[in-house]
């Protein structure tokens, strides 16, 4: 049997922490941590860092700005640098503000300077979810999650939503189960948020067909008085080819897996955060 301890079963996002700038990545997970403070119950709080290594960019002699079209050239400084935060940080609190309104819930603003990946770690110790844009500005070819959100999923404390594009909750919510403890929280956080839509799908991580068998039949049993439509699918851990297929062909409005104690290796996770197009929840 599932044996879902009284921690998970009152594992509860009452605080979620989004890191905020002027990119269409950080307008998505903003847009997405409202939806789930909304859904949740949970305060909003919106991040912006000043980037210290800009701030020492800036300071050196011989940086120009080339500024298009026009291909004019003209001193980038300190003031110039700083001015620009404000302005960069003025549209973040104002779009903060407005989706909070616009949902009635709770909100605040904060700004730091400092290394962005450090700050917002040190600020998401107090939160039970960081929100933040997954793809970084990579070459071609090179990894196609940022410095900051790998630094985010190696060593964030709490849980971590990774956001590309827009999220789209009316979608199924996918949720990867092997029956360790932390696949538990990670459907128990799963089920809550699929009652947005009402619909839900596991992908059970075996290659043990009577192990098959037994997740489902629990995990009916502890979704028996939900409304949510349950749906199953499956993942042999030597056929990593097929979870590409599956990533490829069906479409997700959030993909949710537990992080801490997942019988997952690495490059499963890889696979997962380097091809998939929908969000991504880390659930610890």
């Amino acid at each position: 049997m599932i044996s879902v301890s009284e921690k998970e079963s009152n594992l509860s996002i009452r605080r979620i922490l989004v890191a905020l700038d002027t990119s269409k990545h950080s307008q998505a997970a903003l847009q997405a941590a409202a939806d789930m403070a909304e859904l949740l119950g949970a305060e909003l709080m919106g991040i912006f860092v000043e980037d210290i290594n800009l701030l020492h960019v800036a300071q050196l002699s011989f940086v120009n700005e080339i500024r298009y079209p026009m291909a004019e050239v003209r001193k980038f400084d300190q003031p110039q640098m700083e001015q620009h935060w404000q302005a960069q940080a003025a549209q973040a609190r104002y779009g903060l503000a407005a989706v909070a309104h616009s949902k009635q819930i709770p909100h605040s603003f904060e700004i730091v300077r400092g290394a962005v990946a450090s700050q917002l770690l040190h600020a998401a110790v107090e939160t039970d979810l960081l929100a933040l844009g997954r793809l970084g500005n990579s070459l071609p070819g090179r990894s196609r999650l940022g410095s900051t959100a790998q630094t985010a999923v190696s060593q964030a404390r709490g849980s971590v939503l990774l956001m590309g594009g827009e999220i789209d909750l009316q979608q199924p919510l996918v949720v990867i189960y092997d029956g360790t403890s932390a696949a538990r929280r990670a459907l128990v956080v799963a089920v809550k948020l699929a009652r947005l839509n009402g619909r839900l799908r596991v992908l059970i991580w075996t290659d043990d067909d009577e192990i098959v068998v037994q997740y489902r039949q629990e995990i009916f049993a502890r979704l028996h008085d939900s409304d949510i439509e349950i749906s199953f699918g499956r993942i042999y851990p030597d056929a990593q080819h097929l979870l590409r297929t599956y990533l490829e062909n069906n479409a997700c409005g959030l993909f949710v897996i537990g992080r801490t104690t997942s019988q997952l290796p690495s490059a499963i996770l890889d696979i997962i955060l380097e091809e998939l197009d929908c969000p991504i929840l880390l659930v610890r």
